[in-house]
């Protein structure tokens, strides 16, 4: 499990030192930051994916698309970019500034440090002559190469999801990151098809079914979700392409899902990717409330939790309340210890002395309860409420 982001220099932080836990739930103010963290991990993670052996990291890719230098070198600060994760047994840091200018949508990596367990730090700058991978050290200790493993089998769901559609595409590539659903959650239904009379993890098991398959675990899941709700997946000959069916009801016909609506269209990859990703694997998820009713979103928050205590790294960035609630659920119930979970509350940036803090990270105890309510936490239905009972 990664527990700690370091951030420098980097579009709106001058620096951050973010901890990370099995769940942790980024939220706050729009255009506060709170995807610039994500993206941090994610763009690590993909040049990890791409490889190949070159100086320059690349802002674009499958995970994250940045743009160019400009667009993520914080204005006025010093042209030197700073990114690195750690976990309990290791620690990597990249140095990167702007410096090619014709290459146009990467950064230069200009040193790499690392450290495996006790062993002393190992400072490497990097030049032309350098026989380092852009991002890897040659031949790193096994912690540090862990540590880097874990980078690039990193999941990332977006907002913006597949949706309603009829049929969905096959991997092309041979070796997949396993149960990677893609951005969009394109690959959902394949690794559905794939896998749906396969064991998950006995971790995920729904309390209402005892059977280990994925189908059945899915269908008991969703069906927190949307009461009756079921999957079925098959593939149409040799198009590669794959059909995915969706009922409401056993003694329901099989529909398509644009005949079933978007909010269990949006559900199914995050609930498939949950359900068969490893553990030790990270699941990024940026609006799991999407297209969910608000009961569907406080169920969806205690699946997730469940997931983080199951041995996946859930990371979230969400603005809803219930899925907060879910989780302070789950917590309550003994589902998750307080301990493995981080709240990390994201203001707008400080530009003055009396501006409240960036990041603000309340702490949960074991009922629920949180150790501060910063302005702008999920207060606003209670802003509104006095406003409409006529409260000062």
């Amino acid at each position: 499990m990664i527990n700690h982001l370091s951030i420098r220099n980097f579009k709106c932080f001058e620096a951050l030192s973010l901890p990370l836990a099995p769940l942790t739930l980024m939220t706050g103010f729009n255009a506060a930051g709170k995807s610039t963290a994500l993206q941090t991990l994610l763009l690590l993670a993909q040049a990890i994916r791409q490889g190949g052996r070159s100086r320059l990291l690349p802002l674009n890719g499958e995970l994250t698309h940045l743009g160019s230098p400009g667009d993520v070198v914080r204005e006025g600060g010093i042209p030197e970019v700073l990114l690195g994760v750690r976990n309990a047994d290791a620690q990597i840091d990249w140095k990167m500034v702007p410096e090619d200018r014709q290459s146009g949508h990467t950064l230069t990596i200009k040193q790499i440090e690392w450290k495996a367990g006790s062993d002393p730090l190992v400072v490497v700058p990097i030049n032309n002559e350098t026989e380092l991978a852009y991002l890897l050290p040659k031949d790193p200790p096994a912690l540090v190469q862990n540590l880097l493993n874990n980078l690039k089998e990193t999941m990332f769901l977006s907002a913006v999801r597949a949706g309603a559609e009829d049929v969905f595409p096959s991997f092309e590539v041979p070796e997949p990151v396993w149960g990677d659903v893609g951005i969009q959650g394109e690959y959902a239904t394949w690794w559905f098809e794939k896998l749906m009379d396969e064991e998950i993890d006995s971790l995920r098991l729904h309390p209402s079914d005892s059977a280990l398959i994925l189908r059945r675990q899915f269908n008991a899941w969703a069906g927190d979700l949307f009461p009756g709700a079921q999957a079925n997946a098959r593939r149409l000959g040799s198009t590669g392409l794959v059909q995915l069916e969706l009922r409401n009801h056993d003694a329901d016909k099989w529909r398509r899902p644009a005949n079933i609506g978007y909010g269990l269209s949006y559900a199914f990859p995050i609930l498939v990717a949950g359900l068969i990703a490893r553990p030790g694997q990270i699941l990024v998820i940026d609006s799991p409330e999407a297209h969910l009713h608000p009961m569907g979103q406080s169920k969806i928050g205690a699946f997730l939790a469940m997931l983080a205590a199951s041995g996946v790294q859930v990371i979230l960035e969400t603005h809803s309340d219930h899925v907060l609630s879910g989780v302070r659920l789950a917590i309550q119930r003994g589902v998750l210890n307080p301990t493995q979970a981080a709240i990390h509350f994201f203001n707008p940036r400080p530009r003055y002395a009396a501006d409240p803090a960036h990041v603000v990270s309340p702490q949960i105890d074991k009922n629920g309860n949180f150790s501060e309510w910063p302005g702008g936490f999920f207060d606003q239905a209670e802003k509104d409420l006095a406003k409409l009972a006529g409260w000062n």
